[in-house]
């Protein structure tokens, strides 16, 4: 795990999650991805495969652009590797597979309009 640049722009599409090592959620991963209206999702979950379900702490909350940095650094995220990302992710979290879904959806839909404009 280590530190990453923020940028909105080259930032995945998926998040990236790390590991909060400081303040309330110390010891928690962070999911944290680009939102619309210049504003980052930050989820947090402790580590569901170190006790029961229904007793872990988790949250989320938004974040303007100016804020997320002095945010994640005050957590002192540790970024994992990308080549863990998607595993930890799962582990965690598990909600990019919904993301998947309604981008594929999004997607069909978009395709069907176009292509019954074309018709029209």
């Amino acid at each position: 795990m280590g530190s990453i640049l923020m940028d909105r722009a080259s930032w995945p599409e998926d998040g990236r999650i790390g590991r909060i090592t400081a303040g309330e959620y110390t010891g928690s991963y962070l999911l944290l991805a680009v939102e619309i209206n210049d504003s980052w999702a930050f989820y947090i979950s402790e580590d569901p495969r170190t006790g029961p379900a229904d007793q872990l702490k988790a949250d989320d909350f938004w974040a303007a652009d100016e804020d997320t940095p002095r945010l994640v650094e005050e957590m002192a995220v540790e970024w994992a590797d990308e080549s863990q990302d998607a595993a930890l992710e799962k582990e965690i979290f598990d909600i990019r597979r919904e993301w998947h879904k309604r981008r594929r959806r999004n997607t069909a839909i978009r395709s069907l309009f176009r292509s019954r404009g074309q018709r029209d």
